[in-house]
């Protein structure tokens, strides 16, 4: 089994555009699974009758989003990615304590912050170290 960054990265990688079909395909598989499944009445397939053409906006954003994620996957790699989501959260969340004053920055947003700059420390001073390879054993014994 392999992760999503070894199918998306190096000399072997898969298309991107087609994994995310791929992964949009699945979803709506266990969609619509669940919807089958679900003896909740709201998950009829009457839900569509209340749509208009505005309601596909936020759909194809979400599309647009996904395909986005893959490219930067494939491109910079999941850690960069992560790096980026932790710099895009502490950005909304200063967006939101300084725009929504009323609130102001709440204990979770303080907490979250705090877990991330462990996070970005942590990976900061103990680097990935690949394990020796059965070729660089052989030269050790040389």
């Amino acid at each position: 089994v392999h992760s999503p960054k070894k199918n998306l990265q190096g000399s072997n990688s898969r298309n991107s555009y087609f994994f995310t079909m791929e992964l949009c395909m699945a979803t709506t598989i266990m969609l619509v699974i669940t919807s089958l499944t679900s003896s909740d009445s709201s998950s009829s397939p009457t839900n569509f009758e209340h749509w208009t053409p505005t309601t596909i906006i936020p759909i194809l954003t979400n599309a647009a989003g996904g395909i986005l994620v893959g490219l930067v996957t494939k491109h910079a790699g999941s850690v960069k990615k992560g790096f980026a989501l932790i710099f895009g959260l502490l950005i909304s969340g200063i967006l939101q304590a300084t725009l929504k004053s009323d609130d102001g920055l709440q204990k979770e947003h303080i907490i979250g912050g705090i877990l991330a700059s462990i996070s970005l420390y942590l990976h900061g001073t103990n680097p990935y170290v690949a394990p020796p390879t059965t070729a660089d054993a052989k030269k050790k014994k040389e």
